[in-house]
């Protein structure tokens, strides 16, 4: 009799063993995709361009650096900073249960990087072009005119 009872205990201590170890580890919030950067758009690029406005002189730096889960970028005037973007293709979004980086692919090589789920300044189509023989990104924009309006970035 003992030994019977000492068989099925094991059997059922060896059942829910195996049923724990079979079961899925289920967590609170679910893995986020990784979103990746086009390859060739990876490294720092720059537009340099200034202004003369009423006699004062600006000049503005608008920097792009750009990893393979990354892209941040920073607008300088007269030596200030006064605009960043910086979005991760890793770190989970504040709003949504995606990465912080929205990357979609257009038409004919083009682009739309933003904050993903955002729609604000910040969104905008690229596309890698040659500009003055070299290799640069063209940021795709328009006036509110619909005019276009094309910014070249230069690598560094």
């Amino acid at each position: 009799m003992k030994s019977k009872l000492l068989v099925s205990t094991l059997a059922l201590a060896g059942g829910l063993a195996l049923g724990g170890i079979a079961q899925p580890n289920t967590t609170a919030e679910a893995k986020i995709h990784d979103t990746q950067m086009p390859k060739s758009f990876i490294g720092t690029w720059v537009n340099l361009s200034h202004d003369d406005i009423s006699g004062t002189i600006y000049t503005y730096r608008e920097t792009l650096k750009i990893s393979k889960y990354t892209y941040k970028m920073t607008y300088v005037v007269n030596g200030r900073t006064i605009s960043t973007a910086n979005w991760s293709g890793k770190k989970k979004s504040h709003f949504y249960n995606h990465s912080n980086l929205g990357v979609k692919k257009g038409k004919h090589g083009r682009w739309r990087i933003s904050q993903y789920g955002m729609n604000n300044d910040f969104n905008t189509t690229y596309k890698r072009v040659k500009h003055n023989g070299k290799q640069a990104l063209v940021s795709l924009n328009t006036y509110d005119d619909g005019s276009p309006l094309n910014i070249y970035y230069d690598k560094k």
